[in-house]
């Protein structure tokens, strides 16, 4: 995704741009994007302080049409003037501006979208058509990236991936751990995170995505209480022995919440819990598309 203000001097061609944060590239996300139509773009606006439900890097995967990003950093201090008249320097041939109804924009949020058509007219620019999307609901309840975040976090991944439209994932890179499960319980795989939204912590029946081949999976998130209590998540390939290396790439798919974090007094204890969740997980993934990874 190419910076907006690198822009300013070489310009723009497009004639349509939809404004927002894309943060979530979600379901009401990917419809706001869907009215452009040809000749258009993407401007993200927002913060590029993780943890992310859609890091920018991936958010460009979703949608058809060229992405460009905005650091909300970088323009906070502006009025709202000044953010249009940066608008048409950088697109001069812009004839159509897509937004939510609930776009801000200006120091601390100071117009809302319908204030665009007097600021419009006040440059000179009444032509301009503007498209205000009305709000998007899924089974009633409101879709926002912070809804999703919300939902993530009570373990309602199933509520959430069908506002994505896909499985919420986490990638990261293979990282050493305690070489417990090899030798006593279940081999894992344990993965480092730092751009993502971490949900729930428990027992999730995933897919795992790992040098191009995809697998069924259990993974836990959360701190090891009956070990060494430190944070982790770590997964484990159902019916397959991989082979991985250290710092190698690893998407892990959330389908479905199976169980909290717990306690057990022995790993034995521990590892009948587990040939449990692995059969609870199988019966799960057995129910959904895989085309959903994605």
């Amino acid at each position: 995704m190419k910076s907006f203000l690198s822009f300013v001097n070489s310009k723009l061609p497009y004639e349509r741009v939809a404004i927002g944060k894309f943060d979530g590239m979600h379901k009401a996300h990917k419809y706001l994007l869907g009215l452009v139509g040809t000749n258009g773009c993407a401007l993200s606006i927002a913060s590029v302080k993780p943890p992310f439900i859609t890091p920018p890097k991936e958010r460009t995967k979703y949608t058809h049409i060229p992405f460009f990003r905005l650091r909300f950093e970088s323009i906070k201090s502006w009025d709202s003037m000044q953010f249009l008249q940066l608008l048409f320097m950088v697109m001069p041939h812009l004839k159509c501006i897509v937004i939510g109804y609930d776009f801000h924009f200006g120091k601390d949020r100071m117009s809302h979208a319908s204030d665009l058509y007097g600021l419009l007219k006040l440059m000179g620019k009444a032509e301009v058509q503007i498209k205000i999307v009305a709000p998007q609901t899924y089974l009633n309840i409101p879709l926002h990236t912070s809804i999703i975040k919300d939902l993530l976090k009570q373990g309602e991944v199933q509520n959430a991936n069908a506002m994505l439209e896909r499985f919420y994932h986490i990638k990261g890179r293979i990282i050493k751990g305690q070489g417990i499960g090899s030798k006593e319980l279940y081999p894992t795989i344990n993965m480092k995170n730092t751009l993502y939204f971490v949900p729930k912590h428990g027992v999730y029946a995933t897919f795992a995505y790992y040098n191009g081949m995809l697998y069924n999976a259990v993974s836990f998130v959360g701190n090891r209480f009956s070990t060494d209590e430190r944070f982790c998540i770590e997964t484990h390939i159902i019916d397959e022995t991989i082979n991985t290396r250290h710092n190698e790439a690893i998407t892990i798919f959330f389908v479905a919440y199976l169980r909290d974090n717990k306690k057990f007094l022995n790993l034995n204890d521990l590892k009948i819990q587990i040939e449990s969740d692995i059969t609870d997980a199988k019966e799960k993934l057995s129910t959904h598309d895989r085309t959903y990874c994605k």
